[in-house]
């Protein structure tokens, strides 16, 4: 089968690799569409693990199901992300294996969907894998994992109708954290980001304030807008240290903030700043499919105007330049 193959920094090829095996666990899926990721972006720039096969927002249809897997039949539509885990620590034991502390995922340790096929080794309906309605299209279907993970980070902060929330970048992540935020009432929303495009789609997904960050600074714009109090929530979903920074300085005292971004780089930070007022810092790290397919279903959020590209496995080089350097690209699909 065709996949794409990283070497290197800017260096990914479409090459003939191996028809994948169905684990007794999992299935194999016919990829339909796979989102890149702000985190496939990270070793596009900077290099990584040479050999591997990208890609963990997908959508397609099962073609091969594993001896142990039930509930799901060959030609179903469906999203999944999967990972490998030891099986023996407290946390498989469990059940919660995004927790395992020897954890690899999709697309990183494990090959990814950037292919014809991919299997998903460890395919449970629910958290980690839902069937997608046929009301909903496989471009939205390749929009699930990162709606997912918004869903989860929102979850965790527990944000209230009446807080001022502020989110820090405009990409993917951060768009359907305001179309979440949105959906569960909170109607104080404040946005920093670049790109115009990207900032447009900002103030459709439900912020009521909208800041270029090339421009202008976020932290005094948020101090004004609650009277000097300071906001309820930071979701930072940036990942630079300036970011970093300004979460600290806009949450008021008690207030929260999330981690949500992925760090290319280490950042220097004084933990008395969070000590001495009392913020809660949170990281987050997790899914929930089934209700992230519901949301999309039901109309309470919307992913298609998030949608900008859309490029054929063979194009996957160019996919990802205009993903990394386009001023129009928000969320940039390959269609195998």
């Amino acid at each position: 089968m065709k996949a794409a193959v990283f070497h290197g920094a800017h260096d990914i090829r479409i090459e003939d690799v191996p028809y994948p095996k169905v684990d007794p666990d999992g299935v194999i899926i016919k990829v339909k569409a796979c989102g890149i990721c702000g985190s496939d972006l990270h070793p596009y720039r900077r290099g990584g693990q040479e050999g591997m096969i990208l890609g963990h927002e997908v959508s397609g249809d099962i073609v091969e199901i594993g001896a142990n897997v039930k509930g799901i039949e060959k030609g179903e539509r469906v999203v999944a992300v999967c990972g490998k885990t030891c099986g023996q620590c407290y946390w498989c034991q469990q059940g919660q294996w995004i927790r395992c502390p020897n954890l690899v995922v999709l697309g990183y340790g494990i090959p990814g969907a950037f292919a014809q096929y991919v299997s998903i080794s460890l395919f449970e309906m629910g958290l980690y894998a839902a069937k997608l309605p046929d009301t909903l299209t496989y471009e939205e279907g390749a929009t699930v994992e990162p709606l997912s993970v918004a869903l989860y980070a929102v979850k965790r902060a527990q944000p209230q109708p009446e807080d001022t929330v502020v989110v820090l970048g405009a990409g993917m992540i951060g768009l359907c954290v305001v179309q979440v935020l949105k959906a569960l009432g909170v109607t104080n929303i404040i946005v920093s980001g670049r790109r115009a495009k990207r900032l447009e789609l900002a103030k459709e997904s439900g912020a009521n304030v909208v800041v270029d960050a090339a421009q202008e600074d976020i932290v005094p714009i948020a101090k004004e807008a609650t009277s000097g109090k300071g906001v309820d929530i930071v979701f930072e979903c940036a990942g630079s240290p300036d970011t970093y920074q300004q979460s600290i300085e806009m949450v008021h005292r008690g207030g929260k903030i999330m981690l949500v971004a992925i760090y290319e780089q280490p950042i220097t930070w004084n933990p008395s700043l969070i000590v001495g007022r009392d913020i809660d810092m949170i990281g987050s790290f997790g899914e929930d499919f089934t209700t992230t397919v519901n949301l999309l279903k039901d109309g309470k959020v919307n992913t298609k105007p998030l949608v900008s590209h859309e490029f054929p496995l063979d194009k996957i080089k160019e996919a990802f330049d205009t993903q990394l350097g386009a001023q129009d690209a928000v969320k940039v699909l390959v269609k195998p």
